[in-house]
């Protein structure tokens, strides 16, 4: 399996040097979250998918091919947002691994102290 340092090392790369900063990763990261929940809300307006009671996607179309095509198409977004958090955090001297273990420790001592349902980044 790859690891996220390894991820940002190889999708930085990729990265035109004139892209390789702030502005362009933060701008394009809303742009690419927006994107993908785009094609989530125009899916739901077309009634080609619902959601159930965990608010999980469920696909209401009759092609199976189409429900493949969906799919596929969302995670080539999420490839996307990926891409665009590598960079970000690359240009603020970051590495995901760091992210993700902070991240994760984070919600840990929230759900052991009974906070995880909750409001505010500080509780």
């Amino acid at each position: 399996l790859m690891k996220l340092n390894e991820y940002q090392e190889r999708a930085m790369q990729t990265c035109m040097p004139a892209s390789m900063n702030y502005s362009y990763m933060m701008g394009n990261l809303g742009a690419e979250v927006g994107e993908f929940s785009g094609k989530v809300h125009k899916a739901q307006r077309k009634g080609l998918i619902k959601y159930d009671e965990q608010g999980n996607i469920l696909w209401t179309g009759k092609d199976w091919n189409e429900a493949c095509q969906f799919n596929t198409e969302l995670k080539k977004e999420a490839g996307d947002i990926l891409w665009q958090l590598a960079g970000l955090c690359k240009v603020m001297g970051w590495n995901l691994n760091d992210v993700a273990t902070m991240n994760l420790d984070k919600l840990a001592s929230r759900k052991s102290r009974g906070v995880i349902d909750g409001e505010g980044d500080n509780r």
